[in-house]
């Protein structure tokens, strides 16, 4: 069996390639119906929040107070209306500002991620769990046709999914 990494030819039967490491296992390309449902439906079916904005030159301490008035764990740094410039979420709190508070009056642009991943809403779910575990995200804008930010999806977005279809899929089997 030739290894589809390197080419090294393999004593058939074989997990993984004697040259390379590589797996030799081709996974079921159907999948299960949990795996197709992520892969098959965009992200639109999540029904993305509509971001909380903020410009980049507010204060740290406002975008916080905002987060917390709303209940939410992100907002999208812009310029204007239509430039996305970065994130700000609870991580970057936590791990660029709690330090050191005396910092609230600084801009949020000095704490936030600059040019976040995005998905857009035909993107497939799969396609943003992937881009969150690569990542580490938690939160992805989610940007139209000119990528202006239209939305935010969250792991809990993406979780709520997965268990709303694993119960109709059991409930049909």
């Amino acid at each position: 069996m030739l290894c589809p990494a390197c080419g090294f030819d393999n004593i058939e039967g074989m997990d993984g390639c004697e040259a390379c490491g590589q797996s030799l296992v081709s996974p079921d390309a159907a999948g299960g119906a949990l795996e197709q449902s992520i892969s098959r439906h965009a992200i639109g079916v999540l029904c993305p929040a509509t971001p909380l904005t903020v410009e980049s030159t507010t204060p740290v301490s406002s975008a916080i107070a905002s987060m917390a008035e709303h209940r939410v764990g992100c907002m999208l740094v812009v310029d204007g209306e239509t430039d996305l410039l970065g994130i700000f979420t609870e991580r970057d709190v936590l791990t660029r500002f709690s330090d050191n508070i005396s910092r609230a009056n600084q801009p949020v642009s000095d704490f936030m991620t600059e040019n976040p991943a995005t998905v857009s809403q035909d993107d497939s779910i799969g396609y943003a769990l992937h881009a969150m575990d690569l990542g580490g995200y938690r939160h992805l804008p989610v940007v139209d046709d000119d990528d202006r930010p239209i939305g935010v999806i969250s792991v809990r977005d993406i979780l709520r999914f997965l268990c709303v279809r694993f119960a109709e899929l059991r409930t049909t089997d």
